[in-house]
């Protein structure tokens, strides 16, 4: 879970409700959104830096952090 203060405040990606009950995060350069979705298939042994930062921010449902490397 995640709030979108949080992925707002990152200042590289951005979370926009865009339908009822959907928000998307996505970078705030456009350019990088299709080499950050080319990185999905390696995300867990070499994931992109949108990843990373992402999962930093982020806890799973039982309170366990994300299973994405941040460092």
């Amino acid at each position: 879970m995640i709030t979108m203060e949080a992925v707002n405040a990152t200042g590289v990606l951005e979370a926009v409700i865009d339908r009822p009950n959907h928000v998307s995060v996505r970078p705030v350069n456009p350019l990088e959104m299709m080499e950050w979705i080319n990185s999905r298939p390696t995300a867990k042994e070499n994931p992109y830096y949108l990843t990373k930062i992402l999962a930093s921010i982020s806890i799973r449902d039982n309170g366990g952090p994300c299973n994405v490397s941040s460092d």
